[in-house]
């Protein structure tokens, strides 16, 4: 009798093209996933998989079988989900998050999750968007919580919230600037998101007019140690005030008004069109309340 793990496992494989991703994918190893194969292929009687050249390709029949596995995959997670308690859902899956929300909502994200689920494990990885948007595609996470909106056709994507993004310094900065231009703002150092992040990339378009004068810029993919920088004085960083909520309502440090207005960055819930995403799409409505809750302005 066909199993559900053998015809798991024929999707993988055939979407990842390569035995041993998909064993990866899977959490087991290579000959353990090429025994369900042989299994499930000896039991149809015909070849899923040719195996003669050095591309992994699927065969006419493997084909018609990725097509009832996939509807059959999707059935067993509706029911699963219809039926089952929720508290009895068990398994791992990793989460790609940017490093804005783990300083805002993340926490009471993961509190609901553990609620809900209290046997669903979460293997969390830290990142810029542009490198979970990689993982994301190359099947290395299933979910990330990242800045959107993705191009890639693959990924559905559901918007999260807004951050206003903005100039924030310590009182010892603002008290040097008369006027908040762009020119005297480039007298110090801005303090932002590493390269290839929407933040920086609009810092540099900021000042590119050839009247400006070049400001230094430090680039760095940890929040933390922008914040340690802005609160010791070292320059004026350009990040979204909620991850400085506390640190702006003490007076630490403070929002400086500058023109032009730098745009919103949109966060989104990015995920793969697979069988089993219907976990996922729960954790995302997780995610959508924790926002709700959270004790941030998004600017919606």
């Amino acid at each position: 009798m066909v199993d559900f793990k053998a015809l798991e496992t024929v999707l993988w494989i055939a979407q990842l093209e390569s035995f041993r991703a998909a064993a990866e994918k899977l959490n087991t190893t290579q000959p353990a996933i090429s025994v369900r194969v042989a299994q499930l292929e000896e039991e149809l009687g015909t070849q899923l998989f040719d195996r003669s050249s050095r591309t992994l390709s699927v065969t006419p029949a493997g084909r018609q079988v990725l097509t009832y596995a996939d509807r059959l995959l999707r059935l067993r997670a509706e029911m699963l989900h219809a039926v089952a308690d929720r508290t009895h859902l068990s398994g791992t899956f990793k989460l790609g998050v940017a490093e804005t929300i783990v300083h805002t909502w993340l926490p009471n994200f993961l509190e609901q999750v553990s609620n809900t689920y209290p046997k669903l494990a979460l293997e969390i990885e830290v990142d810029i968007s542009t490198n979970l948007r990689e993982r994301l595609i190359q099947q290395k996470i299933d979910l990330a919580f990242l800045v959107g909106p993705l191009s890639a056709p693959a990924v559905i994507q559901r918007q999260l919230c807004r951050f206003p993004v903005s100039f924030v310094a310590s009182p010892k900065v603002k008290a040097d600037l008369k006027d908040g231009s762009l020119e005297e703002i480039a007298r110090w150092p801005i303090l932002t998101f590493a390269r290839n992040t929407q933040p920086y990339v609009q810092v540099t378009e900021l000042f590119s007019d050839p009247a400006l004068p070049t400001p230094r810029i430090y680039a760095s993919s940890s929040l933390a140690t922008l914040i340690r920088m802005a609160l010791d004085s070292l320059g004026i960083a350009v990040i979204p005030p909620a991850i400085v909520a506390l640190e702006l309502a003490a007076g630490r440090l403070v929002a400086l008004d500058i023109s032009p207005k730098l745009p919103d960055l949109q966060f989104v819930a990015g995920w793969l069109g697979t069988p089993d995403r219907r976990t996922l799409e729960e954790v995302v409505e997780i995610a959508s309340r924790a926002i709700e809750r959270a004790e941030f302005a998004f600017g919606r």
